[in-house]
């Protein structure tokens, strides 16, 4: 309740400024973020409830000092999900971090951020082409997501150059151990409208109580985003990820790490009419191994087949998306199911 107050505050002082909003020297008044309201079917046997609404809303609040130092504060407020446990409308810590932006080549961030690993969580939920991310974003483990640490983003041209060192301990976690995790990633756009990328993390901690005896793993990302106009009011992209998610074992463990691959296919009509400005029709195919003690190989794979239809309604900040995942599983034990869903997000 105290977020909640400390924020409507906030934005109340805000909506009663007329141009600059400032205290303290420094400038207030940038405040981003979007609303998703969405209904949902779930096509799986017996799931209860079996379809609902939900919603969720980001705040993103841009304090900057000048053009050297700034910040960002994010929330996240979202009901419950469909979980069967059920919580207050409250206000979830996103990102919180201070920037400092030494020149146009080097920023150094400290703070709680997204560790850069990962295209299909680092980009956006105002972004995404789909009601759900790809289901490579549950497999991170202990290498993406967010953190608390610091981290130098470095810009030459047609590159791009993350180095995070982290605690480790994950989204909202205090730290408890003295290992650091690190994630480092190089972004490349060769030419205009084709990116190819690679990401590294390395994780340590305890293999048990007695802290005699340390355990690591390291996981790689790799993802290439391709998009071409074909025409004046056509563009054609696509997006291709692959990851493989070790687990911290000692060196001589028969381990197979977990890996994943998704692939997603996206056309942006652009209409510019009143009501209907754009249509983004999108397909995305998936497909995750999880790691596996042994020689023998599990059929234990899930894969989810996505599409969803974009549509720009009176501007291209307010998309109504209407969509299906066909969840399938390699065990026969598993009965493939489709969930359904019409969303609507606001950007703001």
């Amino acid at each position: 309740m105290r977020n909640i107050t400390i924020m409507a505050l906030i934005f109340v002082s805000a909506a009663m400024a007329s141009g600059e909003f400032s205290t303290g020297g420094s400038e207030l008044l940038q405040f981003k973020g979007y609303v998703i309201s969405t209904f949902n079917t779930c096509g799986e046997e017996d799931a209860d409830p079996d379809n609902g609404f939900s919603v969720l809303a980001t705040i993103e609040w841009y304090p900057r000092l000048n053009e050297w130092v700034d910040a960002k504060i994010a929330f996240k407020s979202q009901p419950t999900k469909y979980t069967g446990d059920f919580e207050d409308l409250s206000l979830t810590t996103e990102d919180i971090t201070i920037n400092m932006h030494f020149n146009d080549i080097a920023t150094f961030t400290m703070g709680h951020f997204k560790r850069p690993f990962g295209h299909c969580y680092t980009r956006s939920g105002s972004s995404m082409y789909f009601r759900d991310r790809a289901q490579l974003a549950g497999t991170f483990g202990d290498f993406g997501k967010r953190d608390i640490g610091g981290n130098l983003a470095l810009s030459f041209g047609p590159a791009d150059i993350d180095l995070a060192y982290t605690n480790g301990a994950g989204d909202n976690e205090p730290e408890d151990d003295s290992y650091k995790s690190i994630t480092a990633r190089a972004v490349i756009e060769p030419v205009h409208g084709i990116q190819i990328a690679g990401a590294f993390g390395s994780y340590s901690e305890d293999a048990d109580s007695t802290g005699e005896t340390t355990v690591s793993a390291t996981a790689l990302d790799f993802y290439t985003v391709v998009s071409q106009p074909v025409s004046e009011t056509v563009e054609l992209s696509f997006i291709g990820e692959y990851i493989t998610v070790g687990e911290p074992m000692e060196d001589n463990s028969d381990w197979t790490d977990a890996n994943g691959y998704a692939a997603t296919l996206l056309a942006n009509f652009d209409l510019h009419g009143n009501v209907l400005q754009a249509i983004r029709p999108a397909l995305r195919y998936e497909n995750n191994s999880p790691g596996s003690a042994g020689s023998d190989d599990p059929e234990d794979d899930e894969g989810a087949i996505d599409f969803c239809l974009n549509l720009d309604l009176y501007s291209n900040r307010n998309t109504v998306q209407i969509g299906m995942r066909n969840h399938t599983f390699q065990s026969q034990d598993e009965d493939s199911y489709t969930d359904m869903y019409f969303g609507w997000r606001m950007k703001f």
